[in-house]
């Protein structure tokens, strides 16, 4: 196994290469990945990728995910099927590892919470009984990483959210420019706002002990949302800061968007 992870092009977000091959690994926070339940393909082939839609219009084929394991059980009836709560700034989501991906499996059930950790992983949905779209993840590469890690990944993911919802906020509908805007506006409604991830991402800025950005009222005023809520006492963030490289080798052989 490789020590160091392939970095994609900068390019790729708007590249048509990034459809063929291994797919780029995507950050999000959890509140907009539980949000991402359309899924799709490109095309017809049989060995085609789904991509799960962000509403910010990105499109992940898989995820990177770095935050705090804060429980783990085995939720298998005939066999072990490990499920593990997964927490970031902005909520939880839940990981699951049995047969088909023995590695994550002996990971969680050896792990003791709370434990930080770096995850890639693609998106699954499933529809419950009331008709919901619930969104979990399945492990492909895991490991324990430190707070320094965990804090470098959440600025980096504040960074990259704010200007997907920027573009989508900017983006004329009109003109084509951006079809999976076009396609987060006919799936999840032309009226949705995004102001939710912008409060997400305020909480996310207070934990890693950041300033605050105002959230925009849809009439353009300043919304006060208050003060963000208190984290689990094991997702409290340092200051400390690792470069990209020490990111990247969390987690062997992913890719990482640049």
């Amino acid at each position: 196994m490789s020590n160091s992870a392939s970095t994609a092009d900068s390019s790729t977000d708007s590249n048509s290469t990034q459809r063929q091959g291994r797919q780029v690994a995507k950050r999000a926070f959890a509140a907009e990945l539980n949000d991402a339940t359309h899924v799709f393909k490109e095309s017809d082939e049989e060995r085609a990728p789904n991509f799960a839609l962000l509403p910010s219009g990105e499109t992940a084929n898989r995820y990177f995910l770095v935050g705090t394991v804060t429980e783990v059980n085995d939720v298998g009836k005939d066999s072990e099927y490990w499920q593990a709560r997964i927490v970031d700034p902005t909520g939880t989501v839940f990981a699951y590892a049995g047969q088909y991906q023995p590695d994550a499996a002996a990971f969680f059930s050896g792990l003791e919470p709370p434990a930080y950790v770096a995850i890639t992983a693609k998106p699954s949905t499933y529809e419950t009984d009331d008709g919901n779209v619930n969104v979990s993840l399945r492990p492909e590469t895991i490991t324990r990483v430190d707070e320094a890690i965990r804090n470098q990944w959440v600025r980096e993911t504040i960074d990259r959210t704010a200007a997907h919802l920027d573009a989508f906020e900017n983006d004329d509908d009109d003109d084509g420019s951006n079809p999976y805007i076009a396609m987060s506006r006919e799936q999840y409604g032309e009226d949705r706002s995004l102001e939710t991830y912008r409060v997400a991402l305020n909480e996310a800025r207070e934990d890693v002990g950041m300033d605050a950005v105002p959230v925009p009222n849809s009439d353009g005023s300043d919304a006060d949302h208050g003060a963000a809520d208190e984290q689990n006492e094991t997702e409290v963030g340092a200051e400390d800061a690792v470069d990209e490289a020490a990111i990247a080798s969390a987690v062997a052989n992913a890719d990482f968007e640049e």
